[in-house]
């Protein structure tokens, strides 16, 4: 947007493509951030379509009297044994941190074919045409296609998505084979060269001194630095004409990609490691900027003008195809910068974010990517985005990038190696996602000392949000990282581990085998363990709490074709009865509150979910507890209610939150909460020297509730909290600031949230709720302090960066419209 402009948003649910006019450029189209709901993608659902437009200056509003206790919905279910709400603000055990997997390193493809014969350099002409056609084909028949509403999400965890995302690799494979017979054959002939044998080719092409142009197209010169004629390229006229559907990702169906790029080349800003082999765990990224005046390969390099200059206003972003692929460009002032177009978490379109002060924010979980270099900067996910040569000229845009970055938009910053022998030990204690970010920022900033990771289960670090969303996966599907990744960059991981002990004078940790480690810097980021009611039965057979891989593989093993009983109507137990659906026999939730989520979401925006269940036959007995779990022969039959309900029950899942797992630090002089959290500084160090704690453990200061202390249990917080310690022990000190965001999705919809909304005072809802389609602001006093979605992108991510930026959004900014803060948030973007 241009300085002082605003719009009216109207996000009718459906994506918008905004191509060209009729024109093309070089097989370039052209794709806004207006109008842009990945929420809209539904497969095999048309029944949830609604196109009709909704007028953000009057939209519907509804007032909700918030409950007196808001806190968190971890405490929510424990109220099932005794009836008594609980005032914590402990989080879901899905998103706690204690131990989470690995995504396989990948090896991205790094073609280097400049030495090839001319022949080669013809065959790359006849690839070019074929490309083109192909591109040609692809447009129209897009313009012909719809997309239907709801997106498909985590739980299509397997079958489709597992295709989906091994398409990329697939076809990275494929070029790197090329290539490989390529250099093959080029060995070959320098050897008969050398040695006079060979029979001379005689159907050799002589050298072409221009290269050759296919279907009046321009074939990318060698050197990939001259500028496109003004005479074979279209210009590409502003983007406000025709508007399509735009071709979104299915949203968290992407299973993203299990074999992640192992490495690539170091970002702008990013240290030189003094010392220590940096780790080759991924081929020669090239697209990343840094890697740009190397390239030399035409057969993995695709060069365009995208648009014209004058086709992004400051601040506004545009997805392009380039080649086979889409690239990202970002305009601030003068500068115009392109970038890989999807998050590296679960492959979301970055068009349908957010973008302000220098940052590119994921729609669906509020990853962060700097739009000058690419690096992730909040998270969740792992890896950056590749970043792509941008050349502006004559008022033309043109990006560069390989068709390997392209195909597969991972890029993992170079990792130093451990340097041997070494006095330095980092110890941390946990496999979840603060431990696997707090070790991977250490060997990026260049620490070559001895890195530990221990963890009480026998999986690698995985991603444990899937468990409730798709029961089947196993460890190794959802693992964060392949061990090969460990061990590439000298990354103990030690499994089966519980620690029992922490003697922080000889600075050593025991566990409960007997055995020991020592340290020179601790991180204990052991996570919660399953809160289990005081009840009888609990030992029964078939009663579960989900807390790993194979705890959710026996549930969806067991209560195929029966009857389930779910204690609990927050994260775990919805999400798990969304899981069940149509396998199950009959699903039953019990919890003492009155619809679910209310603690954390409110009873209208639990109304909504609710309704979604009972559509899917879920039953509900609410506003009563659970008291004992009946069996027969050792194995549950029944579920006894504190009104003497009885439910039949083959299978029974308590998801009642989580306690923090901290027994074993309690004589070791590291300060404790009465409640078993421990306190940290923005930091993430305790009382003790040398010792961090991260992740769903600690209370740590906030900055958007004044430095106050809270315990937030959210997977995208525990990232942040890993990066922030590892940088502390390095003495590079960068003070906690992250923005909370979370989700959560059942049947294939998904709600975000972001802010600190404990204590909230009143709810203002915009949108429709039977659709539905709709925004919830929770506000305490004056103040909008956190706010909820479903089907409503950007608006979530986009609040994520006004309270990041330290903009307050006013209550009486949403009263009437639920946009009304819009024209200070394009301000922020704004940079000319």
């Amino acid at each position: 947007m241009g300085k002082g402009q605003s719009k009216s948003y109207d996000f009718t649910g459906e994506s918008v493509k905004k191509r060209s006019g009729s024109k093309k450029s070089n097989g370039v189209e052209a794709r806004t951030s207006k109008n842009i709901d990945p929420d809209s993608v539904n497969s095999g659902k048309s029944e949830n379509v609604d196109c009709t437009p909704i007028n953000r200056t009057s939209l519907p509003v509804t007032k909700e009297e918030p409950i007196n206790d808001s806190s968190a919905h971890a405490q929510e279910n424990s109220n099932a044994v005794s009836g008594e709400q609980n005032t914590t603000t402990t989080k879901n055990s899905e998103e706690s941190s204690e131990t989470n997997n690995i995504d396989d390193s990948k090896d991205s493809v790094n073609a280097n074919n400049s030495s090839e014969e001319n022949s080669e350099t013809s065959k790359t002409v006849n690839s070019e045409e074929t490309t083109l056609k192909v591109e040609d084909q692809k447009e129209e028949k897009s313009e012909s296609e719809t997309l239907e509403q709801g997106p498909l999400e985590e739980e299509d965890l397997d079958k489709d998505v597992q295709n989906q995302a091994e398409e990329p690799q697939k076809e990275a494979e494929d070029l790197k084979e090329n290539q490989k017979e390529a250099e093959e054959s080029e060995v070959k002939n320098t050897e008969e060269e050398e040695t006079g044998e060979g029979p001379e080719d005689t159907n050799k092409e002589p050298p072409s001194e221009e290269p050759s142009s296919v279907d009046n197209k321009e074939e990318e010169p060698a050197d990939n630095t001259e500028e496109v004629p003004p005479d074979t390229t279209e210009e590409v006229p502003p983007d406000t004409t025709e508007e399509e559907p735009a071709d979104t990702t299915e949203e968290e169906a992407t299973i993203a990609d299990d074999s992640q790029p192992d490495n690539t080349e170091q970002t702008e800003d990013q240290e030189e490691p003094d010392q220590g082999e940096p780790v080759q765990v991924v081929t020669d990224g090239v697209g990343v900027e840094q890697q740009e005046d190397s390239v030399e390969d035409m057969a993995d390099t695709v060069s365009a003008v995208v648009c014209r200059e004058s086709d992004l206003k400051d601040g506004e972003m545009k997805e392009f195809d380039l080649g086979d692929g889409k690239v990202l460009v970002v305009r601030e002032g003068p500068e115009f910068h392109a970038l890989g177009s999807k998050c590296t978490h679960y492959g979301a379109p970055l068009i349908n974010g957010s973008h302000c002060n220098g940052r590119v924010r994921c729609p669906w979980h509020g990853a962060c990517f700097s739009v000058k270099t690419g690096d992730i900067e909040d998270f969740p996910g792992l890896d950056s985005i590749p970043k792509f040569k941008t050349e502006v000229k004559d008022g033309n845009v043109k990006v560069t990038a390989s068709k390997s970055a392209l195909a597969d938009p991972k890029v993992q910053r170079n990792m130093c190696k451990a340097a041997k022998p070494s006095d330095k030990k980092v110890l941390i204690i946990g496999g979840g996602p603060s431990s696997v970010t707090c070790a991977e920022t250490l060997r990026q900033e260049g620490f070559t000392g001895e890195i530990t990771i221990a963890t009480q289960e026998n999986n690698i670090p995985y991603d444990r949000p899937k468990l409730s969303k798709a029961l089947d996966m196993t460890a190794d599907k959802i693992a964060l990282r392949s061990l090969d990744f460990y061990t590439k960059a000298d990354i103990n991981i030690l499994k089966q581990k519980q620690a029992t002990a922490v003697d922080t004078s000889s600075k050593t940790v025991t566990f409960k085998d007997g055995s020991t480690e020592s340290y020179t810097s601790l991180v204990v980021a052991t996570g919660g363990r399953p809160r289990v009611l005081p009840i009888p039965g609990t030992d029964l057979e078939n009663v579960y709490q989900l807390r790993t891989p194979e705890d959710a593989n026996q549930i969806a093993e067991k209560a195929a074709g029966k009857n389930v009983v779910i204690i609990g109507s927050s994260f775990i137990g919805m999400e798990v009865a969304s899981a069940l659906a149509g396998t199950a026999a009959t699903v039953s939730v019990v919890d003492i509150i009155k619809v679910p989520f209310q603690l954390v979401l409110g009873e209208k925006v639990g109304s909504v979910l609710q309704k979604m269940h009972e559509d899917n036959g879920m039953k509900f007995y609410f506003e009563r507890g659970i008291k004992e779990f009946v069996g027969s022969d050792g194995k549950v039959t029944e579920a006894v209610l504190s009104d003497d309900t009885k439910l039949p029950a083959d299978v029974c899942i308590m998801g009642v939150g989580v306690v923090p797992a901290t027994d074993f630090i309690k004589d070791s002089g590291i300060d404790m909460t009465n409640r078993g959290f421990i306190p940290v500084n923005k930091m993430m160090q305790t009382n003790q020297s040398d010792v961090y704690a991260t992740g769903d453990i600690v209370e740590f200061p906030l900055f958007s509730v004044g430095d106050q202390k809270v315990n937030v249990q959210h997977w995208q917080m525990a990232h942040a909290h890993g990066k922030t310690a590892a940088l502390g022990i390095l003495g590079k000190d960068e003070p906690i600031r992250s923005v909370p965001f979370f989700w959560t999705v059942q049947y294939k919809k998904s709600i975000r949230y972001t802010g600190y909304g404990p204590g909230y005072d009143d709810i203002i809802v915009h949108g429709d709720l039977d659709a539905p389609k709709f925004i919830a602001y929770y506000t305490k006093g004056d103040e909008v302090v956190a706010a909820a979605s479903l089907n409503f992108d950007p608006f979530v991510s986009r609040i994520a960066d006004m309270m990041l930026a330290g903009e307050k959004i006013l209550k009486s900014e949403v009263q009437s419209s639920a946009d009304g803060w819009m024209s200070r948030f394009e301000k922020l973007s704004i940079k000319a």
